[in-house]
């Protein structure tokens, strides 16, 4: 009698690179897009938001806009961080991930805001087979 198992699994090769933008007066938006081209999928991963050493006693909010060919117009911006120096300097963000693009937007204060986080790139590495065969 002749026995096989095989089991396939989809492997991915994924990649971070750290990634960072500075919101202020001077520069309110800034829109992410991903460094890498190809067949990637990418999100990114916001880690912290925070206020820069000079920022005025003032709040700060930092929101997303909705994305620009989007078709419902009803859509307000999201905001996911308002910071004060003397209150909240800074906020860290567990698990938030991202697909690009993704326009940031300092609505409030002056800045200057740091974002900061992970690029992830994934791409597809191929399929990888086990055989195992055995005989009785």
């Amino acid at each position: 009698m002749n026995l096989s198992s095989a089991s396939s699994r989809e492997e991915k090769a994924v990649t971070t690179v750290l990634w960072g933008c500075e919101l202020s007066q001077e520069r309110r938006t800034w829109t992410f897009r991903p460094q890498l081209e190809g067949k990637q999928s990418c999100r990114l991963l916001l880690h912290t938001i925070c206020l820069g050493e000079k920022a005025k006693e003032e709040l700060h909010r930092v929101e997303i806009l909705p994305p620009a060919n989007q078709e419902d117009k009803k859509m307000q911006p999201v905001t996911i961080a308002s910071l004060q120096a003397s209150v909240l300097p800074m906020v860290t963000m567990v698990g938030v991930q991202f697909s690009p693009p993704v326009t940031f937007q300092l609505r409030a204060g002056s800045g200057p805001v740091f974002l900061c986080g992970q690029e992830r790139y994934e791409k597809k590495a191929g399929k990888r087979t086990r055989g195992n065969k055995s005989q009785r």
